[in-house]
Protein backbone atom coordinates (compact mmCIF):
# COMPACT_ATOMS: atom_id res chain seq x y z
CA UNK A 1 0.00 0.00 0.00
CA UNK A 2 1.39 3.40 -1.02
CA UNK A 3 2.19 5.72 1.88
CA UNK A 4 2.77 9.46 1.47
CA UNK A 5 4.68 10.99 4.38
CA UNK A 6 4.98 14.71 5.04
CA UNK A 7 7.83 15.52 7.43
CA UNK A 8 8.36 18.99 8.87
CA UNK A 9 10.69 20.59 11.38
CA UNK A 10 8.67 23.03 13.46
CA UNK A 11 9.41 25.45 16.27
CA UNK A 12 6.90 27.93 17.65
CA UNK A 13 4.93 28.39 14.40
CA UNK A 14 2.54 25.45 13.92
CA UNK A 15 0.85 27.29 11.04
CA UNK A 16 3.79 26.08 8.92
CA UNK A 17 2.09 22.67 8.96
CA UNK A 18 -1.27 23.82 7.60
CA UNK A 19 0.32 26.27 5.16
CA UNK A 20 2.52 23.51 3.72
CA UNK A 21 -0.38 21.06 3.56
CA UNK A 22 -2.48 23.67 1.75
CA UNK A 23 0.27 24.34 -0.80
CA UNK A 24 0.82 20.63 -1.47
CA UNK A 25 -2.71 19.26 -1.47
CA UNK A 26 -5.20 22.09 -1.96
CA UNK A 27 -3.80 25.16 -3.73
CA UNK A 28 -5.75 25.53 -7.01
CA UNK A 29 -2.62 26.97 -8.65
CA UNK A 30 -0.72 23.76 -7.94
CA UNK A 31 -1.16 21.47 -10.95
CA UNK A 32 0.70 18.60 -9.30
CA UNK A 33 -1.11 18.15 -6.00
CA UNK A 34 0.17 15.68 -3.42
CA UNK A 35 -1.85 14.49 -0.42
CA UNK A 36 0.01 12.96 2.53
CA UNK A 37 -1.46 9.93 4.27
CA UNK A 38 0.38 10.87 7.46
CA UNK A 39 2.24 13.88 8.86
CA UNK A 40 5.29 13.69 11.13
CA UNK A 41 6.79 16.68 12.90
CA UNK A 42 10.13 17.08 14.67
CA UNK A 43 9.94 19.77 17.30
CA UNK A 44 10.89 20.81 20.84
CA UNK A 45 8.84 20.56 24.04
CA UNK A 46 7.64 24.16 23.57
CA UNK A 47 6.84 23.49 19.92
CA UNK A 48 4.77 20.43 20.86
CA UNK A 49 2.70 22.53 23.27
CA UNK A 50 1.96 25.03 20.49
CA UNK A 51 0.95 22.32 18.00
CA UNK A 52 -1.29 20.58 20.53
CA UNK A 53 -2.90 23.81 21.68
CA UNK A 54 -3.60 25.37 18.32
CA UNK A 55 -3.94 22.57 15.79
CA UNK A 56 -5.40 19.82 17.98
CA UNK A 57 -7.20 21.41 20.97
CA UNK A 58 -8.52 24.42 19.03
CA UNK A 59 -9.59 22.10 16.22
CA UNK A 60 -7.75 23.98 13.47
CA UNK A 61 -6.37 20.87 11.79
CA UNK A 62 -9.76 19.13 11.89
CA UNK A 63 -11.37 22.27 10.44
CA UNK A 64 -8.78 22.35 7.66
CA UNK A 65 -9.78 18.83 6.57
CA UNK A 66 -13.47 19.78 6.63
CA UNK A 67 -12.94 23.03 4.75
CA UNK A 68 -11.38 21.24 1.80
CA UNK A 69 -13.24 17.93 2.09
CA UNK A 70 -10.00 15.98 2.54
CA UNK A 71 -9.81 12.35 3.67
CA UNK A 72 -8.47 11.56 7.11
CA UNK A 73 -4.75 12.22 7.47
CA UNK A 74 -2.92 10.50 10.32
CA UNK A 75 -1.68 13.36 12.46
CA UNK A 76 -1.85 13.17 16.24
CA UNK A 77 0.36 13.10 19.33
CA UNK A 78 2.10 9.91 18.16
CA UNK A 79 3.36 11.80 15.09
CA UNK A 80 5.01 14.55 17.16
CA UNK A 81 8.68 13.67 17.63
CA UNK A 82 10.34 15.72 20.34
CA UNK A 83 14.13 16.07 20.60
CA UNK A 84 15.22 14.54 23.89
CA UNK A 85 18.30 14.19 26.05
CA UNK A 86 18.57 11.40 28.65
CA UNK A 87 14.82 10.88 28.38
CA UNK A 88 13.99 14.55 28.94
CA UNK A 89 12.33 16.60 26.22
CA UNK A 90 14.31 19.69 25.20
CA UNK A 91 12.38 22.96 25.54
CA UNK A 92 14.56 24.67 22.93
CA UNK A 93 17.85 24.29 21.09
CA UNK A 94 20.26 26.42 23.10
CA UNK A 95 23.63 24.66 23.03
CA UNK A 96 25.92 22.90 20.57
CA UNK A 97 24.96 19.59 22.18
CA UNK A 98 21.27 20.39 21.65
CA UNK A 99 21.90 21.02 17.97
CA UNK A 100 23.79 17.74 17.65
CA UNK A 101 20.82 15.91 19.20
CA UNK A 102 18.52 17.62 16.67
CA UNK A 103 20.81 16.53 13.82
CA UNK A 104 20.88 12.93 15.04
CA UNK A 105 17.10 12.70 15.42
CA UNK A 106 16.46 14.34 12.05
CA UNK A 107 18.82 11.92 10.33
CA UNK A 108 17.30 8.93 12.14
CA UNK A 109 13.73 9.82 11.20
CA UNK A 110 14.43 10.55 7.54
CA UNK A 111 16.39 7.32 7.20
CA UNK A 112 13.46 5.49 8.82
CA UNK A 113 10.87 7.09 6.53
CA UNK A 114 12.87 6.23 3.40
CA UNK A 115 13.33 2.54 4.26
CA UNK A 116 9.82 1.63 3.10
CA UNK A 117 9.88 1.03 -0.67
CA UNK A 118 6.16 1.82 -0.85
CA UNK A 119 6.55 5.26 0.70
CA UNK A 120 7.05 8.71 -0.76
CA UNK A 121 8.55 11.36 1.51
CA UNK A 122 8.15 15.13 1.26
CA UNK A 123 10.31 17.21 3.61
CA UNK A 124 9.50 20.80 4.48
CA UNK A 125 12.33 22.92 5.86
CA UNK A 126 10.22 26.04 6.42
CA UNK A 127 9.88 25.85 10.22
CA UNK A 128 12.03 25.51 13.31
CA UNK A 129 15.50 26.87 13.87
CA UNK A 130 17.64 27.45 10.78
CA UNK A 131 19.92 24.62 11.87
CA UNK A 132 16.94 22.23 12.00
CA UNK A 133 16.00 23.11 8.44
CA UNK A 134 19.59 22.62 7.32
CA UNK A 135 19.80 19.20 8.99
CA UNK A 136 16.50 18.12 7.43
CA UNK A 137 17.70 19.12 3.97
CA UNK A 138 21.06 17.47 4.42
CA UNK A 139 19.53 14.26 5.79
CA UNK A 140 17.20 14.06 2.80
CA UNK A 141 20.21 14.51 0.53
CA UNK A 142 21.84 11.54 2.29
CA UNK A 143 18.85 9.20 2.20
CA UNK A 144 16.36 10.63 -0.31
CA UNK A 145 15.23 8.49 -3.23
CA UNK A 146 13.97 9.42 -6.70
CA UNK A 147 10.37 9.73 -5.47
CA UNK A 148 11.19 11.99 -2.51
CA UNK A 149 11.04 15.79 -2.54
CA UNK A 150 11.71 18.90 -0.48
CA UNK A 151 10.20 22.35 -0.23
CA UNK A 152 9.98 25.65 1.61
CA UNK A 153 6.63 27.40 1.98
CA UNK A 154 6.04 31.17 1.84
CA UNK A 155 2.87 33.24 2.36
CA UNK A 156 1.79 36.69 1.18
CA UNK A 157 3.84 39.29 3.05
CA UNK A 158 0.88 40.84 4.90
CA UNK A 159 -0.13 37.39 6.23
CA UNK A 160 3.35 36.34 7.31
CA UNK A 161 2.82 37.42 10.91
CA UNK A 162 -0.97 37.77 10.88
CA UNK A 163 -2.56 36.71 14.15
CA UNK A 164 -4.82 33.69 13.74
CA UNK A 165 -3.83 32.93 10.15
CA UNK A 166 -3.22 29.23 9.36
CA UNK A 167 -4.22 28.83 5.70
CA UNK A 168 -6.22 30.54 2.94
CA UNK A 169 -9.80 29.68 3.81
CA UNK A 170 -12.43 28.85 1.14
CA UNK A 171 -14.71 31.45 2.75
CA UNK A 172 -14.35 34.88 4.36
CA UNK A 173 -12.39 34.64 7.59
CA UNK A 174 -10.75 37.66 9.15
CA UNK A 175 -7.46 37.64 11.05
CA UNK A 176 -5.43 40.33 12.77
CA UNK A 177 -2.76 42.18 10.81
CA UNK A 178 0.61 42.25 12.56
CA UNK A 179 1.13 45.37 14.72
CA UNK A 180 -2.05 46.99 13.41
CA UNK A 181 -5.76 47.33 14.13
CA UNK A 182 -6.49 46.41 10.53
CA UNK A 183 -8.17 43.06 9.74
CA UNK A 184 -7.22 40.81 6.84
CA UNK A 185 -9.39 38.31 5.00
CA UNK A 186 -7.62 34.92 5.04
CA UNK A 187 -9.52 34.02 1.86
CA UNK A 188 -7.28 36.47 -0.03
CA UNK A 189 -3.98 35.00 1.18
CA UNK A 190 -1.54 33.39 -1.22
CA UNK A 191 0.73 30.50 -0.34
CA UNK A 192 3.81 29.78 -2.44
CA UNK A 193 5.56 26.42 -2.45
CA UNK A 194 9.23 26.60 -3.41
CA UNK A 195 10.33 23.13 -4.48
CA UNK A 196 14.00 22.66 -3.62
CA UNK A 197 16.13 20.33 -5.74
CA UNK A 198 18.75 18.33 -3.86
CA UNK A 199 21.68 16.05 -4.59
CA UNK A 200 20.89 12.41 -3.84
CA UNK A 201 23.81 10.66 -2.13
CA UNK A 202 21.95 7.55 -0.94
CA UNK A 203 24.03 5.06 -2.93
CA UNK A 204 27.24 6.52 -1.57
CA UNK A 205 26.45 5.17 1.92
CA UNK A 206 26.36 1.49 2.91
CA UNK A 207 22.90 -0.06 2.68
CA UNK A 208 23.29 -1.36 6.23
CA UNK A 209 24.72 1.48 8.27
CA UNK A 210 27.04 0.21 11.05
CA UNK A 211 25.58 2.54 13.66
CA UNK A 212 22.65 1.34 15.75
CA UNK A 213 19.54 3.48 15.54
CA UNK A 214 19.66 4.09 19.31
CA UNK A 215 23.17 5.51 18.98
CA UNK A 216 22.87 7.48 15.77
CA UNK A 217 25.46 10.21 15.15
CA UNK A 218 24.92 12.60 12.25
CA UNK A 219 28.60 13.56 12.32
CA UNK A 220 29.61 9.91 11.86
CA UNK A 221 27.42 9.59 8.77
CA UNK A 222 29.06 12.68 7.29
CA UNK A 223 32.51 11.37 8.14
CA UNK A 224 31.73 8.09 6.41
CA UNK A 225 30.52 9.97 3.35
CA UNK A 226 33.72 12.03 3.31
CA UNK A 227 35.76 8.81 3.19
CA UNK A 228 34.71 8.48 -0.45
CA UNK A 229 36.71 11.57 -1.40
CA UNK A 230 39.82 10.83 0.65
CA UNK A 231 43.03 9.26 -0.59
CA UNK A 232 42.31 5.56 -0.35
CA UNK A 233 44.07 2.99 1.80
CA UNK A 234 43.15 -0.69 1.85
CA UNK A 235 44.17 -3.04 4.64
CA UNK A 236 43.57 -6.75 4.09
CA UNK A 237 43.80 -8.52 7.42
CA UNK A 238 44.17 -12.19 6.52
CA UNK A 239 44.76 -13.21 10.13
CA UNK A 240 41.41 -11.85 11.38
CA UNK A 241 39.68 -12.15 8.01
CA UNK A 242 38.41 -8.62 7.38
CA UNK A 243 39.35 -5.64 5.26
CA UNK A 244 39.56 -2.03 6.39
CA UNK A 245 39.35 1.08 4.24
CA UNK A 246 40.99 4.38 5.25
CA UNK A 247 41.84 2.94 8.68
CA UNK A 248 38.21 3.29 9.77
CA UNK A 249 35.58 1.34 7.79
CA UNK A 250 35.67 -2.45 8.17
CA UNK A 251 34.03 -5.08 6.01
CA UNK A 252 33.82 -8.83 6.57
CA UNK A 253 34.08 -11.12 3.56
CA UNK A 254 33.39 -14.86 3.10
CA UNK A 255 36.51 -16.96 2.37
CA UNK A 256 36.03 -17.25 -1.40
CA UNK A 257 35.51 -13.52 -1.90
CA UNK A 258 38.29 -12.66 0.57
CA UNK A 259 40.69 -14.96 -1.24
CA UNK A 260 39.82 -13.34 -4.57
CA UNK A 261 40.60 -9.88 -3.22
CA UNK A 262 43.86 -11.17 -1.68
CA UNK A 263 44.81 -12.66 -5.04
CA UNK A 264 44.27 -9.37 -6.87
CA UNK A 265 46.11 -7.46 -4.12
CA UNK A 266 49.07 -9.84 -4.41
CA UNK A 267 49.25 -9.20 -8.17
CA UNK A 268 49.18 -5.43 -7.60
CA UNK A 269 51.87 -5.55 -4.92
CA UNK A 270 54.13 -7.68 -7.14
CA UNK A 271 53.68 -5.20 -10.00
CA UNK A 272 51.92 -7.68 -12.28
CA UNK A 273 49.54 -6.39 -14.94
CA UNK A 274 46.50 -8.22 -13.56
CA UNK A 275 44.51 -11.40 -13.95
CA UNK A 276 43.05 -12.27 -17.32
CA UNK A 277 39.62 -13.83 -16.89
CA UNK A 278 39.24 -17.43 -18.06
CA UNK A 279 37.26 -17.99 -21.25
CA UNK A 280 33.71 -19.25 -21.44
CA UNK A 281 34.51 -22.30 -23.53
CA UNK A 282 32.94 -25.60 -22.51
CA UNK A 283 35.47 -27.84 -20.80
CA UNK A 284 35.27 -30.47 -23.51
CA UNK A 285 35.88 -27.82 -26.17
CA UNK A 286 38.83 -26.10 -24.46
CA UNK A 287 42.21 -26.09 -26.07
CA UNK A 288 45.09 -27.59 -24.13
CA UNK A 289 46.41 -24.06 -23.58
CA UNK A 290 43.10 -22.97 -22.05
CA UNK A 291 42.97 -26.01 -19.78
CA UNK A 292 46.51 -25.34 -18.62
CA UNK A 293 45.70 -21.68 -17.96
CA UNK A 294 42.74 -22.63 -15.75
CA UNK A 295 44.98 -25.05 -13.80
CA UNK A 296 47.48 -22.21 -13.26
CA UNK A 297 44.75 -19.80 -12.11
CA UNK A 298 43.31 -22.40 -9.76
CA UNK A 299 46.70 -23.10 -8.19
CA UNK A 300 47.33 -19.38 -7.66
CA UNK A 301 43.89 -18.79 -6.15
CA UNK A 302 44.13 -21.76 -3.79
CA UNK A 303 47.34 -20.35 -2.28
CA UNK A 304 45.21 -17.56 -0.83
CA UNK A 305 42.06 -19.59 -0.21
CA UNK A 306 43.99 -22.23 1.76
CA UNK A 307 45.12 -19.54 4.23
CA UNK A 308 41.49 -18.84 5.07
CA UNK A 309 39.98 -22.29 4.90
CA UNK A 310 40.94 -25.89 4.31
CA UNK A 311 41.52 -26.59 0.65
CA UNK A 312 38.39 -27.22 -1.40
CA UNK A 313 39.22 -29.72 -4.12
CA UNK A 314 36.00 -28.78 -5.95
CA UNK A 315 37.23 -25.28 -6.70
CA UNK A 316 38.28 -24.62 -10.27
CA UNK A 317 38.76 -21.11 -11.61
CA UNK A 318 36.39 -21.48 -14.54
CA UNK A 319 34.69 -18.48 -16.10
CA UNK A 320 31.53 -19.17 -14.08
CA UNK A 321 33.44 -19.34 -10.78
CA UNK A 322 35.51 -16.25 -11.58
CA UNK A 323 32.51 -14.15 -12.61
CA UNK A 324 30.28 -15.38 -9.79
CA UNK A 325 32.85 -14.80 -7.04
CA UNK A 326 33.73 -11.37 -8.43
CA UNK A 327 30.02 -10.47 -8.50
CA UNK A 328 29.53 -11.64 -4.90
CA UNK A 329 32.58 -9.64 -3.81
CA UNK A 330 31.00 -6.56 -5.39
CA UNK A 331 27.71 -7.10 -3.53
CA UNK A 332 29.45 -7.61 -0.16
CA UNK A 333 31.58 -4.49 -0.56
CA UNK A 334 28.72 -2.29 -1.77
CA UNK A 335 26.53 -3.41 1.12
CA UNK A 336 29.17 -2.67 3.75
CA UNK A 337 31.09 0.23 2.20
CA UNK A 338 28.58 1.90 -0.13
CA UNK A 339 28.65 1.92 -3.92
CA UNK A 340 31.15 4.75 -4.40
CA UNK A 341 33.78 3.50 -1.96
CA UNK A 342 33.41 -0.11 -3.12
CA UNK A 343 33.96 0.98 -6.72
CA UNK A 344 37.37 2.35 -5.77
CA UNK A 345 38.72 -1.05 -4.69
CA UNK A 346 36.86 -3.55 -6.89
CA UNK A 347 38.81 -5.30 -9.68
CA UNK A 348 38.34 -3.55 -13.02
CA UNK A 349 39.28 -3.81 -16.66
CA UNK A 350 40.60 -0.89 -18.71
CA UNK A 351 39.17 -2.53 -21.83
CA UNK A 352 37.25 -5.68 -22.72
CA UNK A 353 40.36 -7.63 -23.64
CA UNK A 354 42.55 -6.38 -20.79
CA UNK A 355 43.19 -8.19 -17.49
CA UNK A 356 41.35 -7.36 -14.27
CA UNK A 357 43.30 -5.47 -11.61
CA UNK A 358 42.69 -3.37 -8.51
CA UNK A 359 42.26 0.35 -9.37
CA UNK A 360 44.63 1.47 -6.59
CA UNK A 361 48.40 1.77 -6.25
CA UNK A 362 50.39 -0.87 -4.45
CA UNK A 363 51.49 1.72 -1.88
CA UNK A 364 47.85 2.02 -0.83
CA UNK A 365 47.58 -1.68 0.06
CA UNK A 366 48.62 -3.30 3.32
CA UNK A 367 48.28 -7.05 3.84
CA UNK A 368 48.50 -8.35 7.40
CA UNK A 369 49.11 -12.08 7.39
CA UNK A 370 50.51 -13.72 10.50
CA UNK A 371 50.15 -17.08 8.83
CA UNK A 372 53.06 -16.08 6.63
CA UNK A 373 54.56 -14.09 9.49
CA UNK A 374 54.92 -11.01 7.33
CA UNK A 375 53.43 -7.63 6.58
CA UNK A 376 53.46 -6.50 2.98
Amino acid sequence: MQKNILFLVVGMTPQIITETLYALAVDPENSDRWLPSEIHVLTTAKGKIQIRSRLFNDGIFEQFLKDFDLPDIKFNDSKLHVITHAGEELEDLKTLDDNELAANETCRLIKLFTEDKNSTLHVSIAGGRKTMGFYAGYALSLYGRAQDSMSHVLVSEEFEFAEGFYYPTPYEYYVGKYNSQERLNAQNAKVFLANIPFVRLRNTLPSTHPLKMSNYQFSDVIEQLNQVNQTLSLEINVTQQYIQVNNSIKADLPPREMALLMWFADYKIQGKAGIKAPTGSQKGEMSLAEQEYIRELTAEYLIHYDELKDSDTNIEISKDFFDSTKSKLKKHLEKQLGNELAARILPKQNGRSTPFSLPIDKDQIVVINNFRDRVI
